[in-house]
């Protein structure tokens, strides 16, 4: 199968009677954006930020290693928990472990999105009148 690519009003926007909506939209969806030069640093500027660097690497590592720390925890207590159970009655046991046919929230409940409903606008609704 041969894929064609139609020129638009002579190949380029640029000329007379081109459509620069069609540079724009390419240039939109298919360039990456461009960015600034970055600063460079030197002598001891350059340490400082790599010293700031490393020290804000540190804290998101320990931060990451004690949300870890606290998940184990946490699951280890659960585990206990339907061990201990499982020990003292299996029908609260089996209870535990039924998924809930309820929405919880705010797991299940839905979330905003900026898309529109799916039941559309209500063209009927009228707004209710204040008492004079």
């Amino acid at each position: 199968m041969t894929q064609v690519r139609w020129a638009t009003g002579g190949g380029s926007s640029s000329a007379p009677g081109g459509d620069a909506r069609i540079e724009t939209i390419r240039r939109v969806l298919f360039e990456s954006p461009r960015r600034e030069a970055s600063i460079k640093l030197e002598g001891e500027a350059l340490e400082q930020h790599e010293t700031i660097e490393r020290a804000w690497k540190l804290h998101k590592m320990r931060a990451r290693e004690q949300r870890q720390r606290t998940l184990e925890r946490q699951f280890r207590a659960m585990n206990d928990a339907m061990t201990e159970l499982e020990k003292t009655s299996d029908r609260l046991y089996k209870g535990a472990l039924v998924k809930s046919r309820h929405i919880t929230y705010p797991k299940q409940a839905k979330i905003p999105t900026e898309t529109p409903s799916s039941t559309g606008w209500d063209y009927a609704f009228k707004a209710a009148e204040e008492a004079a």
